[in-house]
């Protein structure tokens, strides 16, 4: 594990533990730090430390989750909006209902990933292999899908239009919405 996966996974630790980070409101001054941490741990990692970073967050509730059964979703506390989240590494991780809005997610491995209703509203997946993934319900409104790889992908009811799935490589085993 790199130092820099390290120091990040102990700042934010210390944010959740320490400071109460899963009660404070939108605009707290705590989640902005948890944030930089965030963006300048990104800017230092290797695509396999960027997925064990965001799939620390998101085991932590940090970047949503739907909790349990019956349940809402919960929101993210520390937003992804611009995250540097290119070459990321997270084949077969579970994201179900996370929020990854207006993050660079280009050349990412997210091969059998499970993105069941996840939020992808302007994420960038150029180059992106989603082979397999579930993407089911997820929103993937003005995302930019050239050329990701959506061989076996489920994409039942997700928010996508003709013009994004033409600009990427859609198969016979990839599974849209009649």
């Amino acid at each position: 594990m790199s130092n820099t996966l390290c120091y990040f996974m102990t700042a934010i630790s210390d944010l959740v533990a320490t400071h109460n980070l899963h009660s404070t409101l939108a605009g707290d001054p705590l989640r902005a730090l948890a944030r930089a941490h965030l963006f300048v741990a990104l800017n230092q990692m290797d695509g396999r430390a960027k997925g064990m970073a965001i799939q620390f967050l998101y085991e932590a509730n940090l970047i949503g989750n739907h909790g349990h059964e019956g349940s809402p979703p919960l929101r993210p506390w520390i937003a992804l909006n611009g995250a540097n989240l290119t070459d990321i590494v997270l084949p077969r991780a579970n994201l179900a209902w996370s929020h990854f809005v207006a993050a660079d997610l280009s050349r990412a491995d997210l091969r059998g990933a499970y993105l069941l209703c996840a939020n992808l509203s302007a994420v960038d997946l150029i180059d992106a292999d989603l082979t397999g993934a579930n993407l089911a319900g997820a929103n993937l409104f003005l995302a930019d899908l050239t050329n990701a790889n959506l061989d076996g992908a489920d994409l039942t009811d997700a928010k996508v239009t003709e013009t994004q799935l033409g600009q990427a490589r859609v198969t016979k085993t990839t599974r849209l919405s009649d």
